[in-house]
């Protein structure tokens, strides 16, 4: 019995990998030194800002490049909601509500009824919102056009409105104020005990809320009725809390405060925002993704793999065997690579070989004897998104006796391959009929770059 091995050593062009990276926050270009003051992303591209006086920004292609958008009105924008890329609703001072639907290309003023500040926008449902208020203005809406006033029970300007669902609704406000409704119509006041100003309330479903307010209050509900308070960590004031599930929540507000809390704030701890300004808002499309605005026009891009760099890992030794039978075999063999971009440049990434011909010393396999037949890719604890690859399959793996330029085995489209990826290659080796028996050694060299 003859037998071909081929033992195959991973060059140390593999790169040490520099680990995850914690959140990180970055700045992007506003455009504007007006204070910004709510934000709302529909997705990782699309997001949409207002401010004082009139002023709407948006993205397509996550904040690369702000655009301001005409809103015909002079007032303080407080608040927004957009129910899709199209859809969005606006709420500011004197009562004044624009709505959009065709992504702000014109926004049209809505009667609201009310010439009391309007501070905060919600919408539950397409054509569902509510807009909170000035002397516990509470408005709605059913079909996205005709406002109502609900009856608030409170003279207490409420600053926040948050409804997970089209029924189940709570405000906050002035003095400690909380009002909620489970019918969508009535209200009726809940004990948040405190006396300070709560500046904004985040509910990810219907029993868990967390509100905010001044000097770092923090209250919290788990069964949509009793509060109790949470200790931040801060006594900055806190403009606004955004909860992404009934785990994880952002809180921030003067002084460039970012806090977060991973267990629905039985903990907080401080994130570094690279800023001063006082931070009023912060939308999350994904977990992994997220933008904050300031006063004084700065844009903050969250990106949870970030913070970090580009990073490879993998085996030292790849190996096939064959028992030779006086046909042509293809045996092939799977290499795992773990790569993790924690860059936060959203360039993508792409993986190259190239190496040396397949010897015993005496003989040689072919030059094109290895390609790469298929390829699979597996997102890693923390991945913020898997990558797409563009690489046709087969193809070959260069060699001769001094490796030859390196070609592509595997890329990572622009905004993929975020955060750690195992990614396994299928080789396969071409062995001859008439080829000798014997060990062969080649070494390969494997490295990552940036870009596909």
């Amino acid at each position: 019995m003859l037998v071909l091995a081929v033992a195959t050593v991973l060059a140390a062009l593999v790169r040490v990998p520099s680990g995850s990276a914690a959140d990180a926050w970055a700045a992007q270009t506003s455009g504007t030194t007006s204070d910004l003051l709510a934000d709302f992303c529909v997705s990782t591209t699309t997001c949409f800002v207002t401010g004082n006086p009139g002023v709407i920004l948006t993205t397509t292609n996550g904040g690369s490049t702000w655009t301001s958008q005409t809103s015909g009105s002079a007032a303080q924008l407080a608040g927004i909601y957009c129910t899709d890329a199209s859809h969005c609703f606006i709420d500011g001072t004197g009562g004044v509500i624009l709505a959009t639907s065709n992504g702000g290309t014109t926004w049209t003023a809505q009667t609201s009824g009310t010439a009391n500040d309007l501070l905060d926008m919600n919408c539950p449902a397409a054509n569902t919102c509510f807009a909170a208020g000035a002397s516990g203005t509470i408005l709605k809406t059913t079909n996205g056009t005709s406002w109502s006033a609900l009856t608030s029970g409170t003279p207490q300007s409420q600053y926040s409105v948050d409804c997970p669902d089209t029924t189940h609704c709570w405000t906050v406000g002035l003095s400690g104020t909380i009002r909620v409704t489970s019918n969508g119509s009535t209200w009726a006041g809940q004990t948040s005990g405190t006396a300070q100003n709560l500046y904004s309330v985040s509910c990810p479903d219907t029993t868990h809320c967390v509100a905010v307010g001044a000097a770092g209050t923090a209250r919290v509900t788990t069964n949509g009725t009793t509060w109790s308070s949470i200790t931040s960590g801060t006594a900055n004031d806190l403009h606004g809390v955004s909860c992404l599930d009934t785990a994880v929540c952002y809180a921030f507000g003067a002084s460039g405060t970012i806090l977060k809390t991973s267990n629905f704030g039985t903990n907080w701890t401080a994130e570094t925002s690279g800023t001063t300004n006082y931070i009023t808002w912060a939308s999350f499309p994904t977990a992994a993704d997220g933008w904050a605005v300031t006063v004084g026009g700065s844009i903050l891009r969250f990106d949870a793999c970030a913070g970090g760099s580009l990073s490879l890992t993998a085996p030292t030794t790849a190996s096939w065997s064959v028992t030779l039978n006086g046909a042509d075999q293809t045996p092939t063999t799977n290499l795992a690579l773990t790569v993790d971009d924690e860059s936060g440049n959203r360039a993508g990434w792409n993986l190259t070989g190239t190496s040396t011909t397949s010897t015993n010393g005496a003989r040689t396999l072919s030059t094109t004897a290895t390609t790469v037949t298929a390829a699979s890719a597996a997102g890693g604890t923390g991945n913020c998104a898997t990558p797409t690859n563009a690489i046709t399959y087969p193809t070959t793996l260069p060699a001769a006796a001094t490796a030859p330029t390196a070609v592509k085995l595997y890329n990572a489209s622009a905004g993929t391959g975020r955060g750690p990826d195992t990614i396994t290659l299928t080789f396969q080796v071409r062995v001859p009929a008439n080829a000798y028996s014997g060990t062969y050694t080649s070494t390969w060299t494997i490295a990552s770059a940036a870009g596909p």
